[in-house]
């Protein structure tokens, strides 16, 4: 669904980030940081504005929860926040770690927050491999299977 696609992109735009992070540092340039927050809810899509100036955007509350999300990362020092709508949906896709319960500025509800780990079995692909390579021949980023009762042992333990 969805959710899963918005959790697979999240995973390779951090994917790419590491790449040209490497290799940026080779050219002695600073490294960039990716952060996401990942939110599933009814919001407005489209073009807004008027005749002289349009601006094609996403308006709502499910967006604003997105963004505080986003920046809530730095303080738990996690890459990619999800609510839980997110995980409801994309569980059997993706192992998530549960952070906690928070309030985020402007809202009054408070939210149960998670990161996201990785997927679960389908390998990620090396968005930076050359696009003239079969699909079959690019080289697999970051894939690994680990049992979820490993993934959640691990997680209790920590």
């Amino acid at each position: 669904g969805h959710q899963g696609a918005a959790c697979r992109a999240a995973v390779r735009m951090q994917a790419a980030m590491v790449k040209l992070n490497e290799q940026w540092s080779l050219e002695d340039l600073p490294e960039v940081k990716f952060r996401a927050g990942i939110n599933t809810a009814r919001v407005l899509v489209g073009n807004y504005g008027c005749e002289y100036r349009v601006n094609y955007t996403a308006l709502g509350d499910g967006v604003n929860l997105a963004s505080r999300l986003e920046t809530s990362n730095k303080v738990f020092g996690t890459v990619v926040m999800v609510s839980e709508s997110t995980v409801d949906g994309a569980a059997l896709e993706f192992n998530f770690r549960k952070l906690g319960r928070i309030l985020v500025p402007g809202k009054q509800q408070i939210v149960t927050v998670h990161e996201l780990l990785f997927e679960k079995y389908e390998p990620v692909v090396d968005p930076l491999a050359p696009r003239s390579e079969s699909p079959d021949t690019r080289v697999l980023y970051n894939w690994q299977y680990v049992p979820r009762e490993l993934v959640l042992r691990a997680v209790n333990s920590y």
